[in-house]
């Protein structure tokens, strides 16, 4: 039911995405987001995952992108410095379920994390969809969703449930 919210709304009543795979992050020992702004201290390195909402890279802020995390318990905002950006533009522009690994910065109220290493993630959320099934709603799955070419590597259906997750579970809003 959470994949139909998704796909016909883009929000969903029911549990954050991120709460029914919090189980294999803590396993990671990726911190809540909640737990980053509220108990880590200032210099701490730490791992943190969420959905991307907004990735920004204002042509003030010298090649520095900021972006914007959520998940089941808050939000946490990421710095990524210009150099690093190269480095990992793949996972921070195509990412749905970004985790970094980085030194939390603590200036009173404001809490961010400076990017050391970016994690793409996103293959989690396609644990999430349920196999096809007859009776799903057509904008969860039909075959237009399917590609003309076999897939090289992997079983079909995997492929074809990760592909639905990536079109559910929108991209952040990006720069241009």
């Amino acid at each position: 039911m959470l994949i139909t919210d998704y796909a016909t709304i883009g929000l969903s009543l029911k549990a954050h995405p991120v709460s029914f795979i919090r189980d294999q992050l803590d396993m990671l020992r990726i911190l809540s987001t909640k737990a980053t702004n509220n108990d880590a201290v200032n210099g701490q390195s730490v791992k943190v995952a969420g959905l991307v909402l907004v990735r920004q890279r204002p042509g003030t802020a010298g090649g520095v992108c900021f972006i914007t995390i959520e998940d089941e318990t808050g939000f946490t905002n990421l710095v990524v410095f210009e150099k690093l950006f190269e480095t990992y533009r793949r996972e921070i522009l195509h990412s749905r379920l970004l985790m970094v690994e980085g030194k939390l910065q603590r200036e009173g109220k404001v809490v961010h994390v400076i990017v050391k290493k970016c994690f793409d993630l996103t293959k989690m959320l396609g644990k999430l969809v349920q196999q096809p099934q007859e009776d799903l709603p057509v904008l969860t799955l039909s075959r237009a969703d399917e590609k003309s070419a076999p897939y090289p590597t992997q079983n079909k259906r995997t492929q074809v449930r990760e592909d639905v997750a990536k079109e559910t579970f929108h991209n952040g809003r990006n720069f241009k």
